[in-house]
């Protein structure tokens, strides 16, 4: 996943090492202002840094790290197709943001589902270091996504769905924020798959002894947030939902290029 987000923003930015990957967004390139561009840069380096840490961690636990290019991935959506049901992200700058949030909100989902398998109680210093960054590279990712919402929101002033504050509410499609972009079947469907989930207000916490259940919208003394809706609005946004990771492989499986024979998607 961090592979796919790293190369298809050098691709955005023309820096892919595959020509033709550059060449496709040409014609969007050539719509995002100067202070997105500036965003979606700042965003690739720090993607950049979390394939590299990513990479060093797995090569650092003894085992072998995964030989991905930037010709394995199909941005599209289409599997190698190259015309898949997000083909519009490569010249509508709208779709191209709306998929670009899509990438990272997964980000933040896929991590949070993994990061409890990093728990180690033992004592293992090089341990508890992935499992650190593995929770920064978490809220980094929450930052991007938020970065993104923001910009369309600005873009779309009437687009109530996407909060100001850059905040997801509620689940499923209407959490992505589709508004007027009009959409294949397929891409709605994989927007629905990446959003599934996100009105889940039951949280799971650990007092020290044992797993309690906290509904975030029902809390004591929260009347000054408003009434009902207003309370279930917030306990939504306040926590992102995990991904499995058998719904993180069906979210982006066909953005990568099927090669049976090294093991992808």
């Amino acid at each position: 996943l961090e592979n796919l987000e790293n190369e298809f923003y050098k691709a955005v930015l023309g820096t892919s090492a595959v020509p033709a990957q550059n060449d496709a967004f040409t014609t969007v390139r050539g719509q995002i202002p100067a202070p997105a561009q500036e965003a979606v840069q700042l965003i690739q380096t720090h993607e950049q840094q979390h394939v590299d840490f990513i990479r060093a961690a797995i090569e650092g636990a003894g085992a072998t790290a995964p030989n991905i290019t930037a010709d394995d991935f199909d941005f599209t959506g289409g599997n190698g197709s190259n015309d898949g049901p997000f083909a519009a992200a490569t010249t509508d700058l709208d779709v191209l943001l709306l998929t670009t949030q899509a990438f990272e909100d997964t980000g933040v989902r896929a991590y949070k589902g993994q990061i409890p398998l990093l728990l180690d109680n033992s004592g293992n210093a090089a341990a508890d270091a992935v499992l650190e960054a593995a929770c920064r590279i978490e809220t980094v990712e929450g930052r991007h996504a938020s970065k993104i919402r923001r910009i369309r929101r600005q873009r779309t002033p009437g687009l109530t769905a996407i909060r100001h504050s850059g905040y997801v509410l509620g689940g499923g499609l209407d959490a992505a924020g589709v508004g007027g972009i009009s959409l294949p079947a397929a891409a709605v469907a994989a927007l629905t798959a990446v959003y599934a989930g996100e009105e889940n207000t039951i949280q799971v916490v650990w007092n020290g002894t044992q797993e309690l259940r906290i509904d975030t919208a029902n809390l004591p003394n929260t009347d000054v947030i408003g009434d009902a809706a207003r309370k279930l609005a917030a306990g939504q946004i306040a926590f992102d939902a995990p991904l499995t990771r058998e719904q993180v492989i069906t979210i982006v499986r066909d953005f990568i290029k099927d090669d049976p024979t090294r093991g992808l998607p």
